[in-house]
């Protein structure tokens, strides 16, 4: 995987070499990742964009997941706050 600094995206030869080289690449601001250019086929650019989505989707549900297991919900917790949604649906 290579790095190549934001303001390097001018460079379009170089850019498209590397690219075409590598088949990805991490565009960093002041030396920390930003995105990820990754290279695609004309021909399966609607493929490839379902399946970056599918990936990215897939990472939040893994992110979300571990945030809920570090912070357990107490099922009194839970109770309290149904009782308080149907407290303010009934008023």
């Amino acid at each position: 995987m290579s790095y190549i600094a934001v303001t390097d995206l001018k460079r379009t030869k170089m850019l498209s070499q590397r690219l075409e080289e590598d088949g990805e690449l991490v565009i960093t601001r002041d030396g920390k990742p930003i995105a990820i250019m990754v290279g695609v086929d004309q021909d399966d650019i609607e493929l490839s964009l379902r399946e970056i989505r599918r990936a990215r989707f897939s990472a939040a549900v893994a992110r979300i997941r571990e945030r809920a297991a570090d912070e357990a919900v107490v099922e009194d917790d839970i109770a309290a706050a149904v009782s308080a949604v149907r407290r303010s649906r009934s008023s």
